[in-house]
């Protein structure tokens, strides 16, 4: 365990966020009236988009396939769940983004050293990132509180809604009652919304990741997400 301070971060590559069609439903569309859309239209709008290589660097895979998974697959889950309502503007907030940066995080004050750990920056303007991945690809908690405070409070807070900790394997209940404790949700309605301590409105969600035959799968893991099937709709339980 180290200290967060001692944490930097190196830029690694930019992307620009684009839509294939233009004319075509887009995710921004989608956020304007949630109930209007069914989950083959809003599945169309997330297909949409482009994300465009501005930079043209040799990128870790898991970047690109847990960007895509956020901006569209896990859009997508958000609306059938019903949680966009309990995390709206973080909702909202991916449906906006125009740009990316990718970093990867080190530590030491003049040698610098890699970690394990990569941050996705994503930009609705260029003035502070309104939301943040990390990818920890330790193989255990230890570093989870140093990275997430170190990406959170390094943060412009006003801007900032949310946090999607990507996990290189399954957590376990001990990990669910530490996310209870740091978002202080001792019911349901708190769990969903899943507001970190200390800041006003920064959501966080943490998702598991592995790959299987040679494919990467996600799964958010809290807050857990139920669902239950009616025609075309899902709704939390």
């Amino acid at each position: 365990m180290f200290n967060a301070f001692l944490i930097s971060k190196k830029l690694l590559g930019k992307f620009k966020i684009k839509q294939k069609n233009p004319l075509a439903l887009n995710c921004e569309k989608v956020t304007e009236t949630p109930r209007a859309y069914s989950t083959a239209q809003i599945k169309s709008a997330t297909e949409n988009i482009l994300l465009v290589d501005t930079e043209e660097n040799i990128l870790p895979e898991i970047i690109t396939k847990s960007t895509e998974y956020l901006l569209k697959d896990l859009f997508i889950q958000m609306h059938q769940t019903g949680l966009y309502n309990r995390q709206f503007k973080l909702w909202k907030s991916l449906a906006n983004i125009i740009e990316i940066s990718v970093s990867r995080l080190q530590k030491g004050l003049f040698k610098k050293s890699e970690l394990n750990a990569y941050v996705i920056d994503f930009f609705i303007d260029p003035e502070a990132q309104c939301i943040s991945g990390i990818i920890d690809e330790n193989k255990n908690t230890d570093e989870f509180k140093v990275y997430l405070d170190r990406v959170v409070f390094s943060s412009n807070l006003n801007r900032l809604k949310g946090i999607f900790y990507f996990l290189n394997y399954m957590p376990d209940e001990n990990l669910v009652t530490k996310l209870k404790f740091c978002t202080n949700s001792p019911d349901k309605i708190s769990t969903y919304e899943s507001i970190l301590l200390k800041t006003n409105d920064v959501r966080l969600n943490v998702i598991s990741y592995h790959k299987n035959n040679e494919k990467f799968v996600f799964k958010h893991f809290y807050p857990e997400l139920k669902f239950v099937k009616h025609e075309d709709a899902i709704t939390l339980q």
